[in-house]
């Protein structure tokens, strides 16, 4: 039997999430490769279950590495306003998007395969209102609409993967690769995303991707688009190119405002109940309180 990573990550994602015993990943793959009809499968887009599972285990991954932020009102406002836009982005996460902001003045925002998104409470410090910070979920949604974290997975893992595989032709019963290895080459498919998410950064192409995606989740959910070179100016003067967080992981603000042609009309500061429901739930952290 030869299964492709996409079908071994999803048998070992559920491995790891489910606490199965090692022997049964056998069993998993077993039952996936039934459903397999070629390794040529193996170049093909992970489903929304595979990605689900990828992204879980990379959330997991984050926090173990930032704190969450414990204010249920911040993190309540976060998910309502992040799931307005995601109606509006063409963009399918399988059990729905999930925000949440973590506690450390980095500034950064991630967005995990499967719909996990986060943002700092530094990132928040650079926001005015909730019209910047709506283009800051835009932007990372789109990167979950771009599928740009599961390209983040090195090429060598596919070729691990076929190697361990064609070890085990012979009985499931008998394996003569130890689940310890597969379980390896699960952690390093998920380190692959983490270390480009927080460490590496997504490539220029990327980024400016999801900037321009990003203006059309803003447009289509009646926000001004203009709001992403706001923040990104804010960011420009408070960022600089290879600092921790932000700094090291994206084109400088300066490339990204350039490359958006921004025009350098300011935005109308969000009033009314935009402004009153922003300032309950992250007056505190903004850029209006520093």
């Amino acid at each position: 039997m030869r299964v492709p990573l996409k079908t071994i990550l999803s048998a070992l994602a559920l491995l790891v999430l489910c606490s199965c015993r090692p022997p049964d990943v056998y069993s998993l793959l077993d039952m996936a490769g039934r459903h397999v009809k070629s390794i040529s499968e193996a170049s093909q887009e992970f489903t929304p279950e595979q990605e689900y599972y990828l992204g879980r285990a990379v959330a997991a991954g984050i926090i173990s590495r930032y704190s969450a932020l414990e204010n249920q009102a911040a993190n309540n406002y976060l998910n309502q306003l992040g799931q307005a836009l995601a109606m509006r982005a063409n963009a399918h996460a399988l059990k729905g998007f999930h925000f949440l902001v973590l506690d450390t003045p980095e500034v950064n925002a991630f967005a995990t395969p499967g719909g996990f998104i986060f943002v700092t409470t530094g990132m928040l410090s650079l926001v005015a209102g909730e019209s910047e910070l709506a283009a800051v979920l835009a932007h990372e949604i789109a990167h979950v609409q771009n599928r740009d974290a599961v390209s983040a997975i090195q090429n060598s893992r596919m070729t691990e993967a076929l190697t361990l595989l064609a070890k085990d032709a012979g009985s499931r019963y008998a394996p003569s690769v130890p689940g310890s290895q597969y379980l390896n080459l699960f952690s390093g498919a998920v380190d692959d995303v983490i270390s480009t998410l927080v460490t590496k950064g997504y490539s220029r192409g990327q980024e400016y991707a999801a900037d321009t995606a990003a203006k059309r989740i803003l447009i289509a959910a009646g926000y001004d688009p203009r709001a992403l070179e706001s923040v990104l100016q804010a960011m420009s003067t408070r960022v600089t190119s290879g600092s921790a967080g932000f700094g090291s992981t994206h084109p400088s603000a300066e490339d990204r405002l350039k490359k958006l042609d921004a025009a350098k009309t300011p935005i109308e500061p969000d009033s009314g109940v935009r402004a009153k429901r922003f300032q309950a739930a992250m007056g505190k952290y903004s850029r209006a309180a520093r």
